[in-house]
């Protein structure tokens, strides 16, 4: 992926990049590029499983993930590859913007109740 995603100006600038050698991607800041947050991946033929993400110690609380996450999707829906989420972090950002669920392999499958259906 070769265009940062911009973060406001008086944070440092967030670049996401694809690392296909290490099988993830890579939330990158500023100008010395210190390493974020990524989401690790499993590429096959017809689709993308995203298995995990992370955002580093010292980065939390910042939107680094929900970032890195928009960034990933936009890079995989341009290259037209479809995705399935297994990180939990994924399918609950998923949850909050069915504007993004084009990008899906198949439908999100339902949230789990909290409790068994009676009914």
């Amino acid at each position: 992926m070769s265009a940062p995603q911009q973060m406001p100006s008086d944070r440092p600038e967030l670049h996401v990049l694809d690392v296909p050698d290490l099988g993830r991607y890579e939330a990158r800041l500023g100008e010395e590029r210190e390493l974020a947050g990524l989401i690790d991946y499993r590429l096959a033929t017809d689709f993308i499983v995203l298995t995990h993400t992370e955002v580093l110690e010292g980065f939390e609380g910042q939107g680094i993930g929900s970032r890195l996450v928009r960034a990933a999707l936009e890079d995989l829906r341009e290259r037209k590859i479809a995705v399935i989420p297994r990180c939990p972090f994924i399918v609950a950002w998923l949850q909050k913007h069915p504007e993004q669920h084009d990008v899906l392999f198949r439908p999100l499958e339902a949230p789990e109740p909290d409790e068994p259906s009676t009914a």
